[in-house]
């Protein structure tokens, strides 16, 4: 048997060894079962999103769209998440690698929810965008006349060398997913955002939540905005991280005639005034908007005396302006008139942006309703970050200002009836940061350890209403923005059926020929043989679609595609009754100029009778 080691003779345990050996046990022991609530929370919502998730049919929805498919177990996978999430904000040491895992789980369940229960991709626009570099990559060059977007190709000439290098044939199978990842990158940037303004403490966690579940404007789409939108905020925290002195949300006063290096190496600042410019030679031919815009913001830190150089919006806006100038010179050259013309005409940019989009039937007003109510919560958020940071004697004057300045886009230009959309977008980030400040202020002062510790020792009523209101207002935000980015789906998401006839179009269409749909917004067109058939649609020239059958039988398109997301197009914007596309093909049919080539699951594809159809 072996023998136990005695100790040495007159040997006694010191305090301090005594001490030391408790300390080791209490290591050893099981974790408070407190600290695997958060996770445990995180978990089960993942799993209720997954047992309610089914395939949506866009064809069955209606004006609210999205939303009235989706399961009530998958939409109880929300409040359980926000719940892990302050769970573990309460906690004295919030763990960032939970926090994590829940905004990871966030942006699936919030931008993940279309792509997952959807055939195919949304929006028609994102698939014009693959025809668009599917162009570029068959002829080297844009296609000069045809659309704006050509005169600033560098996210098209992008995907067509990455199709070109992957020999695929074009870029149709990054669609369906490309909104989540785009979203997901962008929840990152604001994450890196907050950070370098608030640090790494609970309001920097909480505006990255608020963004994420309060960026209801499906801009995150297979584009040129998106991919910028991402450039921008990228910029914007390198800035913030090096560039700035004192801190956006610094509570001292300074003077931009008194500016000072920030007090980081010069080699860090001579790196990000690098990528910096960088950045801006790949905005400058990518998008028309976002690099005014991050020289507008730029300027907005000098001239609060926080950013350091005061020349930096220029390394942003001179290369947008030569650009402008030189290589969009076919855009601006004939329509001078449509960029300017809305200079200065806010009641114009109010009328396109807001009132004339209040059409359509009860449910796609509710949703148009629900997005302003939305963007009014986040500017609720706002102005009580706002409060909250007066009220403890901290400044916040460039934040405010840098969330208000996007708002002089809409005395600048319309943007086809988007601008308040884009203004609310650009705004997001530094609005979001002031309302993590606001639902901070909510949350208890961490004092002890563990999950809830903190809650009970500040008191029943103040401890526990806090946390309570946190959750509450992060999932009325996440279950007000899964309703309105599926507000639309009715009619701008789409079955396998729909792009089958679209293809089947591009495969019989001869060079010059036409294919024509009722609506272009409620068809997957443009994917191919851009500048090879002109591509109408019928709406353009029979607004309403009053007479539409006599409208196609004087155009005469050699195809006409038809579908069930154009028949919910025509029943929740114009009032129009069931079927009534149905109507109209049947008289194409009956007169004889017509006959139908392809007919799969409501989706059908007409060819003129008087054209042969190739083998």
């Amino acid at each position: 048997m072996t023998r136990l080691a005695q100790p040495a003779p007159g040997f006694r345990p010191s305090a301090t060894g005594t001490l030391a050996r408790l300390k080791l046990l209490r290591l050893r022991l099981p974790a408070d079962p407190k600290d695997a609530l958060a996770p445990s929370l995180a978990a089960i919502s993942g799993a209720l999103w997954l047992i309610g998730l089914h395939p949506v049919v866009p064809a069955e929805l209606g004006g609210l769209g999205l939303i009235t498919a989706l399961s009530p177990v998958l939409l109880a996978a929300y409040p359980v998440l926000a719940a892990a999430v302050v769970v573990e904000l309460v906690r004295r040491r919030p763990r960032p690698r939970v926090l994590t895992w829940c905004t990871v789980l966030g942006v699936l369940l919030v931008y993940g929810l279309q792509p997952a229960s959807e055939q195919t991709a949304r929006i028609t626009v994102s698939w014009l965008h693959t025809g668009f570099a599917r162009y570029i990559a068959e002829n080297g060059q844009p296609l000069q006349g045809y659309d704006a977007r050509f005169s600033w190709p560098g996210f098209f000439s992008l995907i067509a060398f990455l199709t070109k290098a992957s020999d695929a044939p074009d870029a149709t199978p990054l669609l369906q997913w490309a909104p989540a990842v785009l979203a997901g990158i962008a929840v990152l940037g604001v994450r890196v955002l907050a950070v370098a303004v608030l640090g790494t403490g609970r309001a920097g966690w909480l505006a990255t939540w608020i963004f994420l579940l309060a960026e209801w404007t499906e801009q995150d789409y297979f584009s040129p905005q998106a991919v910028t939108y991402l450039i921008m905020l990228a910029a914007l925290a390198l800035v913030a991280r090096y560039l700035v002195r004192p801190g956006l949300a610094h509570g001292g006063k300074s003077s931009p005639a008194h500016r000072a290096p920030p007090p980081n190496l010069v080699r860090e600042r001579l790196v990000a005034h690098g990528l910096i410019l960088l950045f801006a030679l790949a905005l400058a031919p990518t998008h028309q908007l976002t690099p005014f815009l991050l020289a507008g913001l730029l300027l907005v830190m000098v001239l609060t005396g926080r950013l350091w150089p005061g020349w930096l919006p220029w390394l942003v806006l001179v290369p947008a302006l030569v650009w402008f100038t030189l290589g969009a010179k076919d855009f601006w050259q004939g329509q001078l008139s449509m960029v300017i013309g809305d200079f200065g005409q806010v009641s114009s940019s109010v009328d396109q942006g807001i009132t004339d989009r209040f059409t359509g039937d009860a449910g796609r007003t509710a949703i148009l309703f629900l997005r302003v109510c939305l963007t009014g919560a986040v500017g609720a958020l706002a102005l009580g970050g706002w409060w909250v940071r007066r009220r403890r004697g901290l400044r916040s004057v460039p934040l405010v200002l840098l969330a208000l300045s996007p708002l002089a886009l809409a005395a600048m230009q319309s943007y086809g009836g988007e601008v308040f959309v884009r203004c609310f977008l650009f705004a997001l980030p530094f609005a979001a940061i002031l309302g993590g400040c606001c639902l901070d202020a909510l949350l208890p002062r961490p004092s002890g350890p563990g999950a809830m510790r903190a809650v009970a020792r500040v008191g029943p009523r103040s401890g526990r209403a806090g946390p309570v209101a946190v959750a509450v207002a992060l999932t009325v935000l996440g279950l007000g923005t899964v309703t309105a980015r599926g507000g639309g789906d009715a009619y701008l998401s789409y079955s396998r059926a729909d792009v089958a006839a679209v293809a089947d179009a591009y495969r019989l269409a001869e060079p010059g020929q036409t294919i024509s749909a009722l609506s272009a917004d409620a068809t997957p067109m443009g994917f191919d043989k851009i500048g090879t058939v002109h591509q109408v649609d019928v709406e353009r020239t029979c607004p309403r679609f009053v007479r539409a059958a006599q409208c196609i039988l004087d155009a005469a398109p050699d195809y006409l595609v038809v579908s069930p997301s154009q028949e919910n197009y025509g029943r929740i914007y114009y009032g129009l009754a069931d079927g009534w596309t149905g109507r109209i093909v049947a008289d194409l049919l009956y007169g004889g100029k017509y006959r139908v080539v392809f007919d799969q699951s409501g989706a059908q594809l007409l060819a003129r009778a008087d054209r042969g159809l190739p083998r």
